[in-house]
């Protein structure tokens, strides 16, 4: 779960579900604005979850277009709600934030 690197709180998972690395949340504690800190690691966790998601999902409709059985639709919508869920399980644990202007750092303009 992603921590204030301000005030120490835990971030709400439903905000971290709208984090993404060119987006900010906000703090609801310190109101400080935050992002993600190890964005090489999100990217990462996206690609293997749509790479994955994509591959069966293709494989599932090939499947169904084959035979027409409907089976193959219900488990293609529970295979994707399965990795989504998985992926932002992961994504929630492995997460590191940090202040968008971080301390000593003023910003001109």
């Amino acid at each position: 779960m992603g921590v204030c690197p301000k005030c120490g709180n835990n971030v709400q998972a439903r905000k971290l579900l709208r984090l993404t690395n060119l987006n900010t949340i906000t703090c609801q504690v310190c109101s400080s604005k935050l992002r993600v800190k190890n964005k090489n690691f999100n990217s990462t966790i996206g690609g293997v979850g749509g790479g994955i998601g994509g591959g069966l999902g293709t494989l599932l409709l090939i499947f169904w277009i084959q035979t027409g059985n409907n089976l193959y639709i219900g488990l293609s919508v529970t295979m994707f709600a399965v990795i989504f869920v998985l992926t932002w399980l992961i994504a929630n644990k492995y997460v590191e934030l940090e202040s968008e202007n971080p301390e000593g750092m003023i910003r001109q303009g």
